[in-house]
């Protein structure tokens, strides 16, 4: 089967059609939609192997053509960008990335015909941005595995596995730019664990990696799908929740607070103190937001510790 006759097949119920072409859903790009992102952080919801399954390279499943079909119209004009980051880890606009997979498809088949076997996606893509558009320099191929641990560890806390420093600003970020864009509220929670260098010199630093995995394992439980768990260095975390107003947060952050009160980490009772801001009125920096949360943490701390202290600042 060449192909193109495995395309054909696979897609046969798939709508796979031109966001140029009219659909019932006619997808819209945004102001802002073909800015690119931080590619350490930029999120595709395909695999490799389903990509590849697309491009005719295997059979679809009947939920597989499901899948493809609810996330083209889930994902609108985005849906390009996420196939070309897929095989590439690189962010196209959406604009550019339907003509590039349009052109990646063509230039596969025409390899494929000259061959006389399927070039599979990958290889067709590497060969046509790194030789005839030259848009990745000193390409290589990797492992897709491979390539998920490299993402994983840029941007992950190696100790607590939630995100790190660096990803936390950039994660407040974006929040932020959301928030200028559709002045939505977010807020944010900064904590730290209460008299943690005790802790760290008389039960010694492995004891106080031991309470630190604790400490994060509590709060990616208590936070809710939407939140984002960071460690921020140290013994300190912050939780950043979109779409939050100052009250829902800091009714979060004092479950969070009594849950953390309530449990033991090798065998001895720890308290946590806890700071809210919210960003509901004007446009702050990332770096000024977390100062307010900052701000109110150690509020928390000089008011008794083990308690919730919501920034004055909106």
């Amino acid at each position: 089967m060449t192909a193109q006759a495995a395309l054909r097949k696979n897609t046969g119920k798939l709508k796979l059609t031109s966001m140029n072409e009219s659909t019932d859903r006619e997808p819209t790009l945004e102001k802002g939609d073909d800015e690119p992102p931080d590619e350490a952080l930029y999120y595709s919801p395909l695999s490799l192997d389903l990509v590849s399954a697309l491009a005719g390279d295997r059979s679809l499943s009947e939920s597989e053509k499901l899948t493809l079909d609810n996330l083209q119209n889930e994902r609108g004009k985005r849906f390009f960008s996420d196939l070309l980051y897929t095989i590439a880890h690189r962010f196209f606009s959406p604009v550019v990335a339907e003509d590039l997979w349009n052109k990646i498809l063509r230039h596969k088949y025409e390899m494929s015909s000259i061959m006389k076997r399927n070039i599979r996606i990958a290889v067709a893509s590497l060969d046509y941005l790194s030789n005839l558009t030259a848009e990745l320099h000193s390409a290589t191929l990797s492992d897709e595995a491979y390539i998920t641990d490299l993402v994983r560890l840029s941007v992950h806390d190696g100790l607590t596995g939630l995100f790190n420093h660096s990803s936390c600003f950039r994660k407040i970020d974006a929040e932020l730019k959301r928030f200028a864009r559709y002045n939505t509220t977010v807020s944010v929670a900064m904590m730290d664990v209460d008299n943690f260098k005790e802790i760290n010199d008389t039960l010694g630093h492995q004891t106080g990696d031991n309470v630190l995995t604790a400490m994060a394992k509590i709060i990616k439980e208590e936070a809710r799908e939407s939140d984002i768990c960071c460690r921020y260095g140290g013994d300190e975390f912050v939780v950043i929740m979109p779409l939050t107003k100052a009250a829902d947060a800091r009714a979060l952050a004092e479950r969070l607070r009594a849950r953390i009160a309530q449990s033991t980490f090798d065998g001895r009772m720890l308290t946590a103190s806890i700071g809210v801001a919210s960003c509901g009125g004007t446009a702050i920096t990332a770096q000024d937001f977390v100062k307010r949360a900052d701000t109110a943490l150690y509020l928390a701390k000089r008011n008794g510790k083990n308690r919730v202290e919501v920034s004055a600042q909106e």
